[in-house]
């Protein structure tokens, strides 16, 4: 399994050794990754039968044979499996050795931040593996999953060459399509198969329905036809997509199904919660004491955070709410490129609201990323019984 980035973090509660706040960005979770490798003992004379399988089935694959996709897809949903459970127990220990408590909190963290994000990821790569592998057909794959350019065919063919992006090798394309079809958000939304499933073509027909139906030569319903007729001559290829989703996400929820009431009540909880909320309480919260992270002692947090932000596909001006969202808009005006949140934390752009007060970009969408930690902290510490500060009702304007 290749990694794209470690989990971005949380704080969990105090240390029984520091007394301190152990940070989840602050934490060496490469070490606990290569742990759970190293206790899956994936080289080992026992393994040596299923790797040799593996080999033979890759091979076999672009033949499109059933059985071989269903084997095939059976090993690696199991390493993966087998994976997450690894990196739940060696977080767990990681977490125990230090004394954390309580052991609800602890373990409710380490599925929500570490086995959820490390699942997504493991599924990235196992999906990249298996589409290189079996060689799938590329014109039933644009058709049902390349959401790159999905209007390309209306444009001039050098304009649409360009908007593709030549420079990008076929490899190198593959990995973005599949990042985008499975963010770190992707298990938040349960359906069949996820972005891979069957079902799934009767929302990307909506979304991206086509230029016949553009033209008026197709209804929506056709479009919906037509895409799942595409899925169902794909398999076994588009089959074993889904159900490598299915059963990663299947062990992401079991293992939160295992935790107590408490650990259940906190994942409902934060499940409400706005994605902006979710990040800044991710980046920003200590679950021991409830206390949000200052801007003058955490530039590298604030880097992490801010690209989670981008990277969840959050506009600040759709997300950002009074003073802050007045400021956004008028640096705009100004003619600043502030289009992402990196974009508007790097400016040092000063602008005049109608009350006639001097306001800094930077100043103003930070104390809004601090004030949704605060409410996101809020509703988390009547699950945990944490003293939190209540969060300002209202937008300041």
């Amino acid at each position: 399994m290749k990694r794209d980035n470690k989990p971005a973090g949380v704080g969990l509660g105090s240390t029984a050794r520091t007394g301190l706040p152990l940070r989840w960005d602050e934490m060496p979770h490469h070490e606990i990754f290569a742990k759970a490798r190293r206790a899956m003992a994936l080289r080992s004379t026992a393994r040596a039968s299923e790797v040799s399988l593996e080999f033979l089935l890759k091979r076999r694959l672009p033949k499109n044979d059933p059985g071989d996709h269903t084997r095939y897809i059976e090993i690696e949903a199991a390493r993966i499996v087998e994976t997450l459970r690894h990196l739940r127990d060696e977080y767990r220990i990681y977490f125990e050795e230090r004394g954390c408590n309580p052991i609800a909190e602890m373990y409710w963290v380490v599925v929500r931040c570490g086995v959820k994000d490390w699942a997504i990821m493991a599924l990235r790569s196992a999906a990249v593996d298996y589409i290189a592998a079996a060689q799938v057909d590329q014109v039933k794959w644009k058709t049902l999953f390349d959401l790159s350019a999905p209007y390309n065919d209306m444009l001039p063919p050098a304009l649409a060459a360009r908007l593709v992006g030549r420079n990008d090798n076929s490899h190198t394309k593959l990995i973005k399509t599949i990042r985008s079809l499975l963010p770190q958000s992707a298990f938040d939304q349960v359906i069949d198969g996820g972005p891979f499933g069957r079902e799934y073509q009767i929302y990307l027909a909506g979304s991206f329905p086509g230029r016949a139906f553009l033209e008026r030569r197709e209804t929506l319903l056709e479009v919906i036809e037509r895409r799942q007729r595409t899925w169902d001559d794909a398999r076994p290829w588009s089959e074993g997509l889904a159900t490598l989703y299915e059963v990663t996400l299947q062990e992401v929820m079991d293992q939160f199904y295992a935790l107590g009431e408490d650990a259940r009540e906190a994942e409902r909880q934060f499940v409400h919660l706005s994605v902006f909320q979710r990040i800044a309480y991710t980046h920003l919260v200590s679950f021991a004491h409830g206390d949000i992270v200052a801007e003058a002692n955490a530039k590298d947090r604030w880097a992490k955070l801010l690209f989670a932000l981008d990277e969840a596909g959050l506009e600040p001006g759709a997300t950002l709410e009074g003073v802050a969202r007045n400021t956004l808009m008028a640096a705009r005006k100004k003619g600043q490129k502030v289009q992402t949140w990196q974009e508007c934390y790097a400016t040092n752009t000063r602008v005049t609201l109608d009350d006639a007060k001097p306001r800094s970009l930077r100043h103003e969408i930070t104390h809004a990323i601090h004030n949704a930690a605060k409410t996101a902290n809020y509703h988390m510490s009547k699950v945990w019984g944490h003293k939190a500060a209540a969060p300002e009702r209202k937008s300041r304007i």
